[in-house]
């Protein structure tokens, strides 16, 4: 029977709606921004929109470990091997996902953008997070922009989606200048927050300073080790008011790629023995990470929105981000913003604030969470699923 004749026959309105998702991107054993963002939306919109039914579809060949979920979030696991169906969706758009679920959906949702062959009566809604490849390709492996290029081919995903979802003013301009995507068609929904509604606790905050053996007092960076996240630029600042002030420098985050020239410049650093990298930490131990740092320290060259930051000050500790891409938009009202291709600016601005630091209060820390919580993403979002069915 095709798509349509299986809607029929369902009888299916758009008041209880088969939403189908895409989650490939949770394939892999640890999650970061994305993968974070994905796990989130399906969760807030389980709760906000209990009515549908959310049919979760990826593609492995090992055995993955999806999150946990509410009853009516169902999970469609599919054991070809990704490199077979890859090949064979780029070549020939074939197998396309919404034939290969048993339930004919109403809609698609996308929250990384994927090559996904569909029937071409199925509305599609797609998440852009932001297009740094497409701005900073000398930031990327020759494999990642193989991949953005041939395997996620977001621009023509973007194109042919009913709609967009941009997680910023920013990415929305960006996708209209880069992609010629209509801006009637992408509507800006800003993510939410993974943070708990009470400050983390002296308990907690002692037990994170063992468990990852931190310093008592430091500035924290946290984010994946790769270029675009400036890691050099933290630890120049560091190196050059280190002798000045009792904070060492955290770093936290797995490492990316060409990670190299980071490791050479940190290693160069005559500051190098207060230099710490913890590595992957886990979801449930970043609150009390945030709130045990002094300062909060993101000079990222480029961002869609921008999780850590805003993270990092809903736990107290004041945050000096970039002034440029969305990072001014999203946390410009309560970050202190500097030019990340500026050292010595950054040097003197951290200085300042770690001789002497202050916690950010708590009306600003509810603020925060309010602008951004996942409720409100997940309400705003489920409401574009059901306009385009």
């Amino acid at each position: 029977m095709s798509w349509f004749g299986r809607r029929l026959s369902e009888g299916i309105t758009s008041s209880c709606m088969h939403i189908a998702i895409d989650v490939r991107s949770l394939i892999g054993l640890r999650h970061s921004g994305v993968e974070e963002y994905t796990i989130q939306i399906i969760r807030a919109m389980s709760v906000v929109a209990p009515q549908h039914t959310y049919h979760l579809f990826y593609s492995s060949f090992k055995k993955v470990e999806m999150p946990s979920f509410r009853e009516n979030v169902v999970v469609h696991p599919f054991h070809y091997p990704n490199k077979l169906i890859h090949t064979s969706q780029w070549l020939f758009s074939r197998p396309r996902w919404d034939v290969m679920l048993p339930v004919a959906p109403d809609v698609v949702f996308v929250p990384n953008p994927h090559r996904i062959p569909l029937s071409y009566t199925v509305p599609l809604v797609s998440v852009v997070h932001d297009l740094a490849f497409e701005r900073f390709p000398e930031f990327l492996t020759f494999r990642k922009k193989v991949s953005h290029r041939f395997m996620r081919n977001p621009k023509f995903l973007l194109k042919n989606s009913s709609q967009v979802i941009a997680v910023s003013d920013y990415t929305k301009e960006d996708v209209v200048e880069l992609y010629e995507v209509d801006p009637s068609h992408i509507s800006v929904v800003y993510s939410g927050i993974s943070a708990s509604r009470t400050s983390a606790t002296p308990f907690q905050v002692q037990n994170v300073k063992r468990k990852y053996t931190l310093p008592e007092k430091f500035l924290l960076f946290v984010g994946t080790m790769e270029p675009r996240k400036n890691i050099s630029g933290v630890v120049s600042a560091f190196s050059a008011i280190a002798n000045r002030v009792s904070q060492d420098l955290v770093i936290a985050g797995e490492q990316g790629w060409k990670i190299r020239e980071l490791m050479s410049h940190i290693a160069s650093s005559p500051y190098s023995d207060r230099i710490h990298l913890v590595g992957f930490v886990a979801e449930e131990d970043k609150n009390a990470l945030y709130a045990a740092a002094d300062v909060f320290l993101y000079p990222s060259f480029y961002e869609g929105f921008g999780f850590p930051p805003l993270e990092a000050m809903v736990n107290g500790t004041p945050a000096v981000v970039s002034f440029n891409s969305s990072l001014p938009e999203v946390v410009g009202e309560w970050a202190t913003l500097v030019d990340p291709y500026n050292t010595s600016q950054i040097a003197a601005v951290l200085e300042e604030l770690l001789v002497s630091p202050t916690r950010v209060p708590a009306s600003v820390q509810k603020e925060i969470r309010e602008k951004y919580s996942w409720e409100r993403a997940a309400k705003e979002t489920v409401k574009i699923l059901e306009s385009v069915v």
